[in-house]
């Protein structure tokens, strides 16, 4: 007689275990359709920061792409499978105009001679090298959630054809006309990716630590998610 009850025990259990299982898969299989990129309230820009004995007498400056688009696969509420790819046109990146530093938040920068000599140097081939390396890619693959209205996206970053492993915290927003606004930066090193930073007789020079600061706003489509599986 005690079989019977025993028996029906591990039934049970079996049975909520399946359920569970199930419970978790379709949970986490939540279908990712694109989010479309609103330019117009969307921006991205990099800072370089100074370094050495006499960086009192240099400066920061900002980068702004003007060529540049995103992919988002998003689910409401986000899914940690949530992925996105954001391309850069390399030589569409220009610095230090005036817009670039309000932008980013900078104050008087060099003067425009330096800003030409500036601007061809960054994109030559011992830096971006724009010929070689058109496009400049951030590709996250995965999410995970954090704190309130928090999350961190992990994945790719390519520059110069060199590609580094990254993590991205970043804030998450949902406004009212439905719209999200996704925001953040993300650190790198110049060396990393085979770029010396410059140097003016070892006392003025440009830090290794760049930073890549984004806003994206972007909106639900009725599309299917179009970026593949990572």
């Amino acid at each position: 007689m005690r079989s019977i009850p025993s028996m029906n025990a591990r039934l049970l259990t079996a049975v909520l275990c399946l359920t569970a299982g199930a419970t978790g898969r379709s949970a986490g299989q939540a279908t990712l359709r694109s989010y479309v990129v609103d330019h117009e309230r969307s921006s991205l820009y990099v800072v370089t920061h100074k370094a050495g004995l006499l960086s009192f007498l240099g400066h920061e400056h900002a980068l702004v792409p003007e060529e540049w688009k995103a992919e988002l696969c998003l689910a409401d509420p986000i899914p940690r499978s949530a992925r996105a790819t954001v391309v850069i046109q390399s030589r569409s990146i220009v610095i230090d105009t005036d817009s670039a530093r309000a932008l980013a938040g900078l104050g008087g920068g060099p003067g425009e001679d330096d800003v030409l000599e500036i601007q061809v140097k960054m994109l030559d081939a011992e830096h971006l090298d724009t010929q070689a390396y058109p496009e400049i890619v951030l590709q996250i693959d995965s999410v995970s959630l954090g704190g309130k209205d928090g999350m961190v996206g992990f994945g790719r970053f390519t520059l110069r054809g060199i590609t580094r492993d990254v993590s991205v915290p970043m804030q998450v927003e949902v406004l009212p006309d439905g719209t999200v606004r996704l925001s953040g930066e993300m650190r790198v090193q110049q060396r990393d990716f085979g770029i010396e930073p410059e140097s003016t007789a070892g006392l003025v020079k440009v830090s290794n630590d760049v930073d890549l600061h984004f806003l994206l706003v972007v909106a639900p489509s009725d599309q299917p998610c179009a970026l593949g599986d990572p």
